[in-house]
């Protein structure tokens, strides 16, 4: 793995550099300290005050443009960040509002029914759809000009057959409001699967274009036909032999390792399924393992927040509550947007440790309704 050996940035505050420290994140990536990326990042806030500098990143990840972008911010000027989902929206939304009131920066969210007042905040983090009537409302009540940079994860959604036209419409505003107007919005966007990377970089105006291929956590892809675990890439080798249903295994060997697992299935009632059988499964070994009986008991008062929480909010699902009393818990469209909530804030505090999720965790979004 690549070792993260560079310092950041001189002029990222220091209230933002200790807040990363707290994080753990002391140094950066190669890939993000290297002479050209920091000189993109640098000149990104250099060049604020005068020409049209945009700015195309290919990585896996938002933190390093938080620099750039909180230098925008710290001037009065508004930075939007768009995002495809709502469940990536509101983790986004979490992470800047923690890193930027260190500096007393006022960041909301416009996800769902969220909403607020222009004057109330700097930072905003929105969907896609929020985002295009964010700047429509910025066009008709002339405060387009207190936008300073917006970043746009996920960029490839813009070949998206039904939110596509959404992100280009956005952007050929921003383009034409800079062709016309002496106070530029930046543009940032990110992408890690887009082929016509360099297309999109002309079409921003000729943008500048960076490429990664550095992933900080490396991954490992293996199939599991029957009980065998095969290697998909290579020779195809076994590495493994199940003696009972390999998911209930590697959920079982992932608790014992104090590790977080998300499992993803593809409907309603086989994630009920698959975590009431592995909440099953870890009853039966209770009684012979005391280090499962401890890995709950540190979690005791969190799971039993998470409990009480769903409990306010009216659930009255017996299911649910018996796999949560075994750190474990389903994520579904069954559930309200609140149970939902109640469940993501669980797997994010690290209470809940296996999560049995539908494509509704990772892909949930919202039509596109006006903004009021």
């Amino acid at each position: 793995m690549e070792k993260a050996i560079h310092k950041f940035p001189e002029w990222v505050s220091t209230k933002i550099v200790n807040f990363y420290n707290e994080q753990g994140i002391q140094h950066l990536f190669n890939w993000q300290g290297s002479e050209f990326n920091l000189q993109c990042a640098n000149k990104c806030w250099e060049e604020y005050c005068g020409g049209a500098f945009r700015l195309d990143y290919r990585c896996q990840t938002l933190n390093h443009c938080n620099f750039s972008a909180w230098q925008v911010a710290s001037t009065g000027k508004k930075v939007l960040f768009v995002l495809p989902y709502i469940s990536v929206a509101r983790e986004k939304l979490h992470q800047i509002q923690k890193c930027w009131r260190r500096d007393d920066i006022a960041v909301c969210g416009f996800i769902g029914p969220q909403a607020s007042n222009p004057n109330e905040w700097i930072g905003a983090v929105c969907t896609i759809e929020k985002a295009g009537s964010l700047t429509n409302r910025a066009l008709s009540e002339e405060w387009f000009h207190e936008i300073g940079m917006i970043v746009v994860d996920e960029m490839h959604m813009v070949f998206d057959s039904s939110r596509g036209a959404h992100i280009e419409h956005m952007l050929s505003k921003i383009l034409l409001w800079n062709q016309q107007s002496e106070e530029k919005v930046r543009i940032v966007a990110m992408t890690a699967t887009m082929p016509e990377l360099r297309r999109i970089g002309e079409w921003l105006n000729n943008a500048h274009v960076y490429e990664a291929s550095f992933r900080p956590i490396m991954l490992n892809n293996n199939i599991i036909i029957g009980s065998e675990m095969k290697e998909i890439n290579g020779d195809n080798r076994v590495v493994r032999v199940f003696s009972e249903d390999p998911l209930i295994n590697l959920a079982e060997e992932s608790f014992r390792q104090n590790c977080q697992t998300l499992i993803m299935i593809s409907s309603k009632l086989e994630a009920e399924k698959t975590a009431l059988s592995i909440a099953m499964k870890f009853q039966q070994l209770k009684l012979t393992d005391d280090s499962m009986m401890e890995r709950l008991k540190e979690r005791a008062d969190g799971l039993l927040f998470i409990r009480n929480g769903l409990e306010r909010h009216g659930c009255k699902d017996r299911n649910i509550m018996a796999a949560l009393a075994w750190g474990i818990s389903y994520h579904h469209a069954g559930l309200t947007i609140e149970e939902r909530e109640c469940i993501e804030m669980g797997f994010r505090d690290k209470n809940i440790i296996i999560l049995v999720a539908t494509s509704t965790l990772a892909s949930v979004q919202e039509e596109f309704l006006p903004m009021t």
